[in-house]
Parts: C-alpha cells; structure tokens; sequence
C-alpha cells in the first residue's frame, strides 16, 4: 500500500542566492553637480561679459561718429584742422562709453580726401587735398585717453580688459561753381531767355542736393566782365545774368580768365572743389586759344564742364576744353535740352561721400 505521506523533492539544481547592494552614487553625483554649476556660472559670466562688450563697442561707434561728423562740419566752416579737432572733441566729451565720458586725442584725427576707385569704393587718403574727409579713431585702448574698458569677470576667463577701437570718416563737400555764359550777338533774343531759364533750373537744382556751393558768374562777348562774385545767395547769380546784354564777337578764353579771376578771390583750393561750367553758342573767334586757358586751370585743380547750344556751336573745341578740365562736355540743341544739361551737372555738383 502506498505511502501516501511520501514528500517528492525537487532534484534540479538551486542557484546560489548573492545579496545584491546598490553602489554609493549620492558623493558622485554631488561632483557633478557642482562641476555642472561652475560651468554655467562661467558661462553666465562670459555671456554678461560678452553683452557688456558689445554695448560699450556700440557706444564707442556712436561716439566716434558724432565726433568725425562735428569735426567735418567745423571744417568745412571755418578752413581750421585745430578747430576741427576741438569741435570734435567736445562732441565726443558729451558721449559717454562704458558709463564714462568719452575722450579724444588730438592725434586720433586726421584729414585728407576721399575719392571713388575703379572698384567703386570711396577710399581715404591722409594729408591729401584739397581735403574733404575728417576721419576719426575712437579708441578705448590701453594708453588712449579713456583708457581701456574693465570687465565684470574677465579674470575668471583670464583676461581683464576689453580693449576696442573703430574709425569713422566724415566727408563734406564744399564747391566753388563759377558759371562762364555766353553773351555774344548770336544770343540775343530767345536764346538768352533760354540760357536765363536753364541757370534758374541749374540753382533750384542746387538748392535741393545737400552740398555748400558757392556760385559766381562771368560772361563774354569779345571783351569779357567778371558779373557776380562767389556768393552763397544764389539768387543774385539769377538777378546778375538777367543784367547782361548781348552783343558783339566770341571771345571764349576771355571768358574763362573772367571765371578764373572770380575763383582766385574765393576759398582756399586745399578745402574747396572748383568747378567751371562754360557755355557758348557760337565759334571763338577773338583772343587767345581757350585750350591754353583750359589748361592752366586744369593744372590749378579746376574741373572744367561744357555746353554746346545751338547747330553753331564748336563741339570739337568745347569738347576739348572738358577733356583737358577732367569734365564732361554736353551739346543742347533746344532749351529743353540746353535746361537738361545744367540740371545734369548741378545734379553731378551734389554728390556726398560717406564712408
């Protein structure tokens, strides 16, 4: 009879049982933890440190162009680089950079011109005249007159101080134009109403670019007469020409040396752009070759321009007279054509420069 109390055992194997601890990973996460919180304090102070940069550049840009600027305008007012230099000066002393009042050198200015490359560039040119340019170089360097700029925690990240500097240049044109008109029998009549309206679309022109000029007016027939003085007003050049009467021969070269005469009497040639404008509708046929005129001019830095108006004029000649002045020459054989072409050069008159 069975055993029903028998008990059956299990013969497979048991697996050992191990005791399982969990490693100690609170010290190790406590060093991460803080190096994780150096690094972001780090990174918050060069980011504070990087803003405070780029303000205190923004400002120094601000300042050192209110300065070029001031110091170009004075300049072009009073023909005086020490002025120039104390105008910008003070202009920037009312600026502050990095919370501090900003300060220039006298050495931190220097003038010259600025003209077009072939690439299309305005390009500065030191000590070069006549001058149009006051340029500017703020600095907040070590050993400049502000001195350099301190940072909140640069020396966390090794270095102490921050130390910009940028340049501005301030280009103004100031202009002495003297207009040569002809006054020869050949114009009597509608032709000089015509030139009449052409000089009132030449100053209205004038009026509307943003650079000085300063316009006197000579005119010719075979004797030549020196009518209004470099003036700012430009409105006696318009009363002057209306004066004029015509009459006689066609003395062209007179009429240059009238205009040359008038451009001697105004502002210095190291601060100004000279221009003449010539006009005839005729031939020349009294005194010396204007090309000899034109080239004496051309040699004392003025740019001559030229027109034409009427089937009778010299073009060859004219057209000569503006190759050798470095201008252009432009033929009008209508007033419209005729207002056009003064309209085209009051317009080239105006050109700014801004670097």
């Amino acid at each position: 009879m069975p055993n029903q109390n028998n008990i059956s055992f299990d013969s497979r194997p048991k697996r050992p049982i191990h005791s399982r601890r969990r490693p100690k990973r609170r010290g190790a996460m406590l060093v991460l933890i803080l190096v994780m919180l150096v690094g972001f304090l780090a990174t918050v102070a060069f980011s504070v440190d990087i803003a405070h940069m780029h303000l205190s550049r923004t400002e120094l840009r601000s300042a050192t162009d209110a300065a070029s600027q001031a110091a170009s305008q004075e300049l072009a007012r009073s023909f005086d680089p020490s002025l120039a230099i104390a105008k910008g000066q003070e202009i920037a002393g009312l600026n502050r950079v990095n919370g501090e009042f900003f300060q220039l050198d006298a050495s931190d200015f220097e003038f010259g011109r600025s003209e077009i490359d072939e690439s299309g560039r305005f390009v500065f040119q030191n000590a070069r005249t006549p001058l149009n340019t006051v340029r500017v170089t703020g600095r907040r360097t070590t050993g400049s007159a502000s001195g350099a700029i301190p940072l909140l925690f640069g020396n966390v990240l090794g270095f102490s101080t921050f130390e910009p500097q940028v340049t501005a240049a301030a280009t103004y044109i100031e202009r002495d134009v003297v207009l040569v008109v002809d006054r020869s029998g050949s114009m009597k009549g509608s032709k000089f109403q015509d030139l009449q309206t052409a000089i009132a679309v030449f100053i209205s022109t004038l009026d509307t670019t943003p650079v000085e000029e300063e316009v006197g007016l000579a005119s010719y027939s075979q004797f030549a007469s020196e009518d209004v003085q470099l003036t700012s007003n430009l409105s006696a050049v318009s009363d002057g020409l209306a004066r004029l009467a015509t009459n006689g021969r066609t003395s062209i070269s007179r009429g240059m040396e009238a205009g040359a005469q008038i451009m001697d009497s105004g502002r210095h040639q190291d601060y100004v752009e000279r221009t003449m404008i010539v006009m005839t509708d005729g031939l020349h046929n009294e005194g010396p070759e204007p090309s000899a005129v034109a080239t004496r001019l051309a040699a004392d830095r003025v740019q001559i321009h030229t027109i034409t108006f009427g089937s009778g004029a010299d073009q060859t000649r004219m057209r000569n007279i503006a190759q050798i002045g470095g201008g252009r020459h432009f033929h009008a054989l209508s007033a419209s054509e005729l207002v056009e072409a003064y309209r085209e050069i009051a317009l080239t008159l105006g050109t700014v420069i801004t670097e």
